[in-house]
């Protein structure tokens, strides 16, 4: 049965409501502030606690209920008529998922969760429209409720019916719409996530930027679409609240820091920290451990001259299929607050950073892509050597700079991508090649790669103790159908949002000539003109990065010698992993970002030109044989290494076998 509203009996309660003392100081504070508050707040469960049938009605009747008691605060200072305060109700109960919106709930008050994905720009409304009459000059004030602009049907004072509307006299209000998207993690398999628009008006508007994630109380309306002839729903809304922002806007009580503050004198707590990450997932010990210093982060700076130095770390996992590469990223995605997972050819270049839409009037706005939604949280990439080329260009500038620049439609503009990236990648050819370099095994350009802080090489080699471990691992997680944690997740998630927001280490004079001594010795490899190309001032920085994420899980004020010897370490397992160089003993960042090592370029020119010169001993064909002898006995290369070298010279396509046993370069 319907409801019906007793507006009289409404209005006193409203005005026996806001006579409590806490709600009569609120509306006074708000009237003395008008115009510069024009709001006044209103808990729904302070309302529902004073009379539940009252707050039963606003459900059912928003429209005239919100009238009554806007109508009440005027009539609580007479005086002051003009002052038209909104209200907003702020924890109503009735959470509708987005899905679930129904023609039942047109007209009803409800509150919806979702993520922001495109905010329209802000348009001027008219809610009260002053007409002249052309005949006699009277002024005539028309309340307008809709975007079709209602005229005055016959002038009271000569009867004409010719008016022009004076648009400096009348009275217009701000407003926007919105699309609001439904939580991907309230999504299965298959699934197309439910969106609707929203309409925020007044002192709401410019509130939401894309990527929030909020909730949204408002009137359920429809409107019938004069194209289509269907109707469409949307919501007008009157309150919004942030569920979940960064990392740093998590709410911690005084007893979550005392909690924290206890943790942080734990001085196993960098141990407890790596083995509470990815807790499902058994031994990458490393990979757990940049993980962690990823989650923390290092602290960003801006310089005097405005040039900005990032303290988002990135990293990228290449190995063999099946050891958890996926997990490690939900696992990541799932406790960063602004976590963002997207894999491979699903996602599109404009679905990283931003596309071009038009809006109904015709306009153009921008829909946040994945990067932008990520800002200030963790975004996670699988199978990022599946991304189309043009695709996967677009991540350049957001690692580095982390900007992203739009020309597009008119647009012009740079959204702000201040995430850490978690990449993972599979080998080209199914399993991972520990005597190619990287790029040879995955499509990623060396532009992309010198840009992830720590490359990890994750293989999947059979080793019967550590496989004995893992199976009884993963046998315990099914039996027991739960992960042990060292560290409550829900306080682990608190713990880093701590150390994000009130620690910013700073470079002890320790740290730093760890730092430095360390960089000059490897960079003094390159004294000789042949020795290969040490590392360069972006890993450097990366260092520094993984230093002040080190001082940071200890809550500590200073990077100390220490935590750049954590850096080091950490970052020297990832180079040897893709780029030590036997012949040499050092790091070679050619390897690592796929250029082929100096020593292993002069065994291809070498073996190249014993072949051009056999070829001319033996009818145009050189001997596999005595190739290989002459490599072993003249510049003493093992017989596997010069197998290696022709195996890799053959896929190449630099020299092909002209017969069985014999070698000829193309």
């Amino acid at each position: 049965m319907m409801k019906t509203v007793d507006k009289s009996k409404t209005l006193t309660k409203f005005e026996e409501f806001f006579s409590l003392k806490e709600y009569k100081d609120r509306v006074f504070e708000s009237i003395e502030k008008y115009p510069n508050v024009r709001s006044i707040e209103v808990d729904y469960l302070d309302l529902e606690m004073f009379d539940p049938d009252l707050a039963d009605l606003l459900i059912e009747k928003p429209d005239d209920v919100i009238r009554a008691a806007q109508k009440a605060i005027r009539n609580i200072d007479p005086l002051r008529k003009n002052v038209d305060l909104n209200i907003r109700f702020s924890g109503v109960s009735n959470v509708i998922p987005l899905r679930e919106l129904r023609s039942k709930f047109i007209g009803k008050f409800v509150a919806v969760d979702g993520i922001v994905r495109k905010t329209d720009e802000i348009r001027p409304r008219i809610v009260k429209a002053v007409f002249e009459c052309r005949g006699c000059m009277r002024l005539h004030e028309v309340s307008q409720s809709t975007n079709m602009i209602t005229e005055p049907s016959l002038c009271s004072e000569c009867g004409g019916r010719s008016f022009r509307l004076l648009q400096d006299e009348s009275e217009f209000l701000d407003t926007q719409t919105l699309k609001l998207q439904e939580p991907l993690e309230n999504l299965s398999g298959g699934e197309q996530p439910r969106q609707i628009t929203v309409v925020l008006e007044d002192d709401l508007v410019d509130t939401l930027t894309p990527g929030d994630i909020v909730r949204v109380t408002g009137t359920l309306r429809t409107v019938r679409d004069e194209r289509t002839r269907r109707f469409k729903n949307f919501i007008y809304g009157n309150y919004t609240e942030f569920l979940e922002q960064e990392f740093e806007e998590l709410q911690i009580s005084e007893e979550d820091e005392e909690k924290i503050r206890e943790l942080a004198a734990d001085p196993n707590i960098y141990e407890k920290i790596i083995r509470s990450t990815a807790p499902s997932i058994h031994g990458y010990r490393e990979v757990k451990e940049a993980i962690a210093l990823q989650l923390f982060g290092g602290t960003g700076k801006e310089l005097d001259d405005k040039t900005r130095l990032r303290g988002d770390i990135h990293i990228l996992i290449v190995g063999d299929p099946g050891i958890g590469k996926s997990q490690m990223l939900k696992y990541v995605s799932k406790l960063a607050p602004r976590g963002i997972y997207t894999s491979g050819k699903g996602t599109s270049g404009v679905g990283l950073t931003a596309a071009a839409v038009r809006d109904e009037f015709g306009g153009w706005s921008l829909e946040a892509g994945a990067l932008v939604l990520g800002d200030k949280g963790n975004v996670c990439v699988d199978e990022l050597d599946k991304m189309r080329d043009e695709d996967r260009s677009a991540i350049h500038e957001a690692l580095e700079q982390q900007t992203i620049s739009i020309a597009k439609a008119g647009i012009m503009a740079t959204l702000n991508s201040r995430c850490s990236v978690l990449a993972a990648a599979n080998p080209k050819f199914g399993r991972f090649d520990s005597y190619k370099s990287i790029a040879e095994q995955i499509d990623l350009p060396s532009t992309i790669l010198s840009r992830f802080d720590l490359i990890f090489v994750v293989e999947d080699k059979p080793d019967e103790e550590k496989d004995r471990e893992l199976a009884r691992h993963i046998l315990k997680t099914h039996k027991e159908d739960h992960t042990p944690f060292e560290i409550d997740p829900e306080l682990l998630r608190k713990y880093i949002a701590y150390a994000r927001k009130n620690v910013r280490p700073v470079l002890t004079d320790e740290a730093m000539q760890v730092l430095e001594d360390f960089y000059v010795s490897m960079r003094a490899s390159a004294a000789d003109e042949d020795s290969p190309v040490p590392i360069t001032a972006r890993q450097l920085e990366a260092l520094v990065r993984l230093s002040e994420a080190s001082a940071k899980i200890k809550l500590k004020e200073h990077v100390e010698a220490e935590d750049a010897r954590k850096a080091i370490k950490l970052s020297q397992a990832c180079l040897k992993q893709v780029g030590y160089d036997p012949e040499t003993g050092k790091i070679d960042i050619d390897k690592v970002e796929g250029r082929t090592p100096k020593s292993e370029r002069d065994k291809f020119r070498l073996l190249i030109e014993l072949i051009r010169e056999y070829e001319e001993d033996y009818g145009g064909r050189a001997p596999t044989n005595i190739l290989i002898t002459e490599m072993m006995d003249r510049y003493n290369v093992s017989e596997e290494k010069v197998e290696e070298l022709i195996r890799i010279l053959k896929d190449k396509g630099a020299i092909f076998e002209p017969a069985r046993g014999y070698l000829k370069v193309v």
